[in-house]
């Protein structure tokens, strides 16, 4: 698994919460030696309901579904990010994320994070824009289908 293999994955989505940033396969190239590989079996548990780990995912492969209280409330698809909000607000991690299939996701830790934002300022802000229009989208959507108290 390599970072064009990720780029074409975000490239190739459809999705409306989609990462839209404007990031090129070069910018890619800088962003990834501040990223781990994840590889996941089916039934992988990527993150807790609860957790306070500020990581976020991005899927290049398989597939991941989302559970609030043991409810499928999401699936997220290769070129998706998952975990964005704890990573920005440090808060405990409000669903269980699971592979619902084997796959691949890049993971981006708040440290790592802090170090791209030192290191390459501007791509460090186009991927936050990115990561704030798909929080954006994603919480219209919860608002407009009722799963926020």
């Amino acid at each position: 698994m390599n970072i064009a293999q990720l780029t074409e994955a975000i490239g190739a989505l459809d999705a409306h919460d989609a990462l839209p940033c404007e990031l090129t396969d070069d910018d890619w190239k800088k962003i990834a030696p501040h990223l781990s590989l994840r590889f996941l079996n089916t039934g992988d548990v990527l993150m807790q309901e609860g957790d306070q780990s500020r990581e976020l995912y991005i899927l290049a492969e398989g597939e991941l579904q989302v559970t609030i209280n043991q409810t499928v409330v999401a699936t997220i698809q290769p070129g998706m990010v998952v975990g964005e909000g704890t990573f920005f607000s440090g808060q405990a991690r409000p669903a269980t994320v699971v592979a619902g299939s084997p796959g691949v996701a890049w993971a981006l830790s708040w440290q790592k994070f802090e170090l791209l934002s030192k290191q390459q300022p501007a791509i460090a802000l186009q991927l936050s824009c990115g990561l704030a229009a798909v929080l954006a989208r994603r919480m219209r959507e919860a608002l407009l289908v009722g799963h926020f108290a």
